[in-house]
């Protein structure tokens, strides 16, 4: 490997590094609390080397919720694969879970906290939108085999996305904690499989 060439490699896994340490502590302070300098601190570097790569917190934030986003996707789109749209609709729901249980500081600034939101100009979510299609693309291949005959497509999506988000929510906002420690994954799954059974009849 070249002088160039590592010395790129060295400048991304920086940028990882403080993107994956300002998603945490953004999770964990908010991100109105959680100044340049105090992200610097806990990567150990001085602040201006992460001007270097960002010239502002906002920027900071959307390049983390980005990267989320990113993330995210690559973690849903093999449940396309899956022939049977209903199994298909399943898997999503556990690769879901598994991601918000995985990257609990991703899932809080995509999904929970406003703060990025506020990054973006009215209905420019683009990569909420991307993801969220292949939530409708699947329940539109469910209702051409047969199923969810009778119910709009955006209210059932909205019902669908609303069960799986608040599963993830109360376990990375530790609202499950009167749950032994040992079991809060399982049940998270357990009561994703409850809501399934009870989509086949619909």
């Amino acid at each position: 490997m070249g002088i160039q060439e590592r010395k790129e490699r060295e400048k991304q896994q920086l940028r990882e590094l403080i993107m994956n340490t300002s998603a945490q502590l953004f999770r964990k302070q908010g991100v109105e609390n959680t100044s340049m300098r105090a992200i610097a601190e806990a990567i150990e570097y001085s602040p201006g080397t992460i001007y270097l790569h960002f010239s502002d917190k906002n920027e900071l934030l959307y390049e983390v919720s980005v990267r989320a986003f990113d993330l995210f996707f690559r973690n849903l789109s093999p449940v396309k694969e899956i022939p049977d749209p209903l199994e298909r609709l399943k898997q999503l729901g556990e690769a879901y879970i598994t991601f918000g249980v995985q990257y609990p500081s991703y899932y809080a600034l995509m999904f929970i906290m406003d703060e990025p939101m506020r990054c973006l100009e009215d209905s420019d979510w683009k990569e909420g939108y991307r993801n969220h299609k292949i939530l409708t693309d699947i329940i539109r291949d469910c209702r051409e085999e047969g199923h969810f005959r009778g119910y709009d497509l955006d209210r059932l999506s909205l019902m669908i996305w609303a069960e799986v988000h608040g599963i993830v929510s109360l376990h990375i906002r530790d609202r499950l904690n009167m749950y032994g420690e040992n079991d809060r994954k399982q049940l998270l799954m357990d009561a994703l499989h409850i809501f399934n059974d009870a989509l086949e009849n619909l």
